[in-house]
């Protein structure tokens, strides 16, 4: 067939006149060109590795060398002695060559040691983390002295994607009893006097026993690991998990739902978000992305950008493993449209697709009225089965032949593009269709998106854009600079005609899309069909509202001398009370990317100042000013939590490693098994807005452009996922999640309550 064919160079077959070569041009030019483009990214990735090499140096320092060792050879100063001594053993036939020649290589090593001098001395210096307990206003004079010498070591002009990669620290392994000590003051609200006791007995045991002996093997780890946590983290919360990527790992982001799209031309947007991700995979390859700046000074780790694209999570029958493919190697897209998979190349020679002819691509495939062949329909479903069993199924009937080249496709594609064929609006006076389109994001039909893909862009027939990301690559943030970047360039490049479609002609002919084959036997479409009908079990039993909080958002919070985020984790803390009598435990998310390879650590916000939070704002005879000075030191307490979380320096993450460091030793810990089986009932994590300067426009009248926010499935079964975003300064987006299987759960009441309790609040700051 001709898409087999595409797929090499030439064929050949051997007849009684000997052998015969049938050369395929399309395919040799496509193997021409991926050579080509895989130089091309050797070629500066040298480049970059000469960059960061020397850097922070600048090529001014370098000359400023070359002349003082020039000045000191003649004035036979300092290092200069030397250089006449190497001058005399080695000597060139010209004086004046043999000068030149020894000054430059000096001047060499003296700026390359020079630079690593300068990226240690950084790294000491980013290790002091004083500033992160001083608000802007009341700087201490070491603070302000550490603020000058690290401006002082920081490159002033473009920085590189990874320019302060290893400058970064190190995670710091925490004390033993300093975290025993933070998980008992955790526990301390959740638990009655006899399971406190019994919790510090256990606790105690595990300091003074076996818990000595891991921590003394986890600090020795921690030496060589370039991050003690990460590696773990990632093998064993996410790779080792058994469990369907659907509703369990995945999670979804959406444009700015609550305003129009720029287009409503289904092929129009999958182009321009498709030139939008071409581009920024390109910066992320040169690094020509600019690494975040907290505070314009302080650098984070970026390393989880580059996986960001190019990724696929390959399902293991007892561990999952993660491939990243170069952008030479992942030249195209793959494409699903009502059950039918097409390849789509990025490239035509050199160059990318101008964004018309991505359009026509795109309207081709919508355009084609073939039918689904046998097991297609339902193919996706697979990635949403029981990890094991989709390993299973995947080296049985996906190892070899004409499957294998199809999987292939979608697998080393930069990502995965759903044409979905349901259009997704949105209305102020009807929430039911924002909850739909942000249902159908997260899970699609259950075999419509690609839930192993590190990045599933959905494009509905109404042109609304939402993405579905696979966890193991990169955290929530991370994605979340890129959508800004994808809205950024939607709203400001003018990429549409008046009409809708994309600018620009094209007369070329261009080659149409390839239609994807599979040889799939009826055994296998069983399973697949199988796999289909326990996606929609659990699609069904998903419960997702999503409340738009307009009454007031940030800014008058910050009128209220309050942290936003302390805020909403004490209105969610005072909504799950409302609704059950009691405190759970409680997941903030946080992350520690001020450290090399860092990633996340947990905020648990409840406290015996939340709970006295919530005890008082039930409490009738409180005052307004009892209830908002209640809020305000909660609010304090938890910031100085989330502070030590991004440190490194929360519960979970150290005693998750030192669980790790037992079982290889083969050591039991009954504390360390009742720590890490505890459910978390109230999942919470913020998704960040407007982190970057990808928007030109004025923030707070174009913030509803940039995103919606997103959300995740609920951890416990019979708890709430919850994900909030600040729109702006003037609305809350939430997204709740729970199963509607719990009768004691309902994520439409949460919602009405959380809102409640938010009016509630701000009466007492109006009325105090």
């Amino acid at each position: 067939m001709a898409e087999a064919r595409q797929a090499v160079a030439f064929q050949f077959t051997v007849t009684d006149n000997g052998i015969v070569i049938d050369f395929n041009h399309i395919g040799i030019n496509n193997v021409i060109q991926a050579v080509l483009h895989a130089i091309r990214l050797k070629w500066s990735g040298f480049r970059n590795a000469l960059y960061k090499s020397t850097f922070p140096n600048s090529g001014k320092s370098y000359l400023i060398i070359i002349m003082l060792l020039i000045l000191m050879r003649y004035l036979q100063l300092g290092p200069a002695k030397y250089l006449l001594q190497l001058e005399a053993s080695i000597p060139l036939q010209s004086p004046q060559v043999t000068m030149c020649t020894y000054v430059i290589l000096l001047a060499t090593v003296l700026w390359i040691t020079l630079a690593y001098c300068k990226r240690y001395f950084l790294r000491l210096l980013l290790m002091y983390k004083g500033w992160l307990y001083e608000s802007r206003g009341k700087t201490s004079l070491q603070t302000k002295v550490w603020y000058g010498l690290v401006n002082m070591l920081l490159w002033k002009g473009k920085l590189k994607l990874l320019s302060y990669q290893s400058s970064l620290p190190k995670l710091p392994v925490p004390a033993l009893n300093l975290t025993t000590q933070r998980y008992l003051e955790s526990v301390r609200p959740l638990t009655n006097d006899d399971q406190y006791d019994r919790m510090v007995k256990l606790a105690n045991a595990f300091q003074n026993g076996v818990g000595s002996k891991l921590q003394r093997y986890l600090v020795i780890y921690s030496w060589w690991a370039s991050n003690y946590v990460s590696e773990w983290w990632e093998k064993y919360v996410y790779l080792r998990s058994r469990n369907s990527l659907l509703i369990n790992s995945n999670y979804y982001m959406i444009d700015g739902a609550t305003v129009n799209p720029v287009t409503n031309i289904q092929a129009a947007r999958a182009a321009s978000i498709t030139r939008s991700l071409l581009q920024y995979r390109q910066m992320i390859d040169d690094e020509s992305l600019e690494p975040l700046l907290l505070r314009n000074v302080i650098p984070m780790c970026s390393k989880q950008h580059l996986r960001q694209m190019n990724t696929i999570r390959i399902p293991g029958k007892e561990c999952d493993q993660i491939e990243h493919y170069s952008s030479s190697i992942s030249r195209h897209i793959a494409v699903i449209h009502k059950g039918r998979y097409y390849k789509i190349d990025l490239y035509r020679g050199p160059r990318w697709l101008k964004i018309v002819e991505l359009e026509k691509q795109f309207q081709s495939i919508i355009d084609d009225n073939d039918t689904p062949q046998v097991g297609e329909m339902h193919l996706a479903a697979l990635t949403a089965q029981n990890r094991t069993h989709w390993a299973t199924l995947r080296e049985k009937y996906f190892s070899h032949g004409m499957n294998k080249q199809s999987l292939d496709v979608i697998e080393k594609s930069a990502f995965v593009v759903v044409l979905d064929d349901t259009d997704q609006f949105y209305s102020e006076n009807d929430p039911s269709k924002l909850n739909a389109f942000c249902k159908a994001t997260l899970c699609g039909n259950g075999y419509n998106r690609w839930f192993d893909k590190s990045m599933t862009v959905v494009i509905y027939a109404n042109g609304r854009f939402g993405a579905n990301m696979e966890h193991t690559p990169a955290d929530a943030p991370i994605f979340g600079h890129l959508l800004e970047y994808l809205m950024a360039t939607d709203v400001q490049d003018g990429r549409f005609k008046p009409d809708g479609h994309c600018i620009g002609e094209t007369k070329r002919r261009l080659r149409p899309p390839t239609r994807l084959k599979w040889d799939i036997p009826l055994n296998c479409a069983k399973e697949i069909q199988d796999s289909a009908k326990i996606a929609k079990v659990g699609i069904d039993d998903l419960d997702l509202y999503v409340l738009e909080f307009s009454n007031y958002g940030k800014g008058y919070v910050k009128n209220c001398k309050v942290s936003p985020d302390g805020y909403m984790q004490m209105a969610l803390q005072l909504t799950y009370y409302k609704l059950t009598h009691q405190f759970c435990l409680t997941y903030e998310s946080s992350m520690t990317r001020l450290y090399r390879e860092g990633r996340t650590e947990t905020v648990r916000p409840v406290s015996a100042r939340s709970v006295e939070f919530v005890h008082t704002m039930c409490d009738e005879t409180k005052s307004n000013e009892e209830k908002c000075q209640a809020l305000r030191d909660a609010c304090s307490w938890h910031g100085s939590l989330a502070k030590e979380a991004m440190l490194g320096n929360g519960v979970d993450r150290h005693l998750f490693c030192l669980y790790v460091v037992s079982q290889y030793l083969k050591l039991d810990s009954p504390f360390l098994k009742e720590v890490l089986s505890e459910p978390w009932r109230l999942s919470t994590s913020q998704t960040p807005h407007h982190q970057t300067d990808f928007c030109k426009l004025d923030y707070n009248p174009n913030a509803k452009k940039l995103s919606a926010g997103g959300g995740f499935g609920p951890v416990a079964d019979d708890g709430y996922g919850i994900s909030y975003i600040f729109t702006g300064e003037d609305v809350i987006m939430v997204h709740i999640t729970s199963k509607k299987s719990c009768e004691s759960t309902s994520s439409a009441k949460f919602a009405k309550v959380l809102k409640e309790n938010l009016l509630e609040i701000q009466q007492c700051f109006q009325e105090s």
